[in-house]
């Protein structure tokens, strides 16, 4: 999590719409043995909010992914396949 370009090249990411609205962060070519495989998510994840934080433009992507660097417990709020779903991950 220390090298933002490094987990940045792990996976494809782009913005995600909804009726014409931001509403997060969509995974496609996810590697493997990346940290996005490690933790579970899958290409087509759908990432909404990480600790309760909208995750709706880069700016604010950055600042959650600056706030996370000292979080113990992460929550991961995303769509999979039409469907909302959360994941909670502890950090050691």
């Amino acid at each position: 999590m220390g090298n933002l370009s490094k987990v940045a090249t792990q996976a494809r990411i782009v913005p995600s719409f909804k009726n014409g609205k931001a509403n997060g962060f969509k995974l496609f070519s996810i590697k493997p043995n990346s940290i996005y495989q490690k933790i579970g998510l899958q290409n087509g994840d759908v990432i909404q909010k990480i600790n309760g934080y909208t995750i709706d433009s880069p700016d604010k992507a950055l600042e959650i992914y600056s706030k996370l660097k000292t979080s113990r417990d992460v929550n991961i709020e995303l769509v999979r396949r039409g469907r909302a779903t959360s994941k909670n991950y502890n950090i050691r």
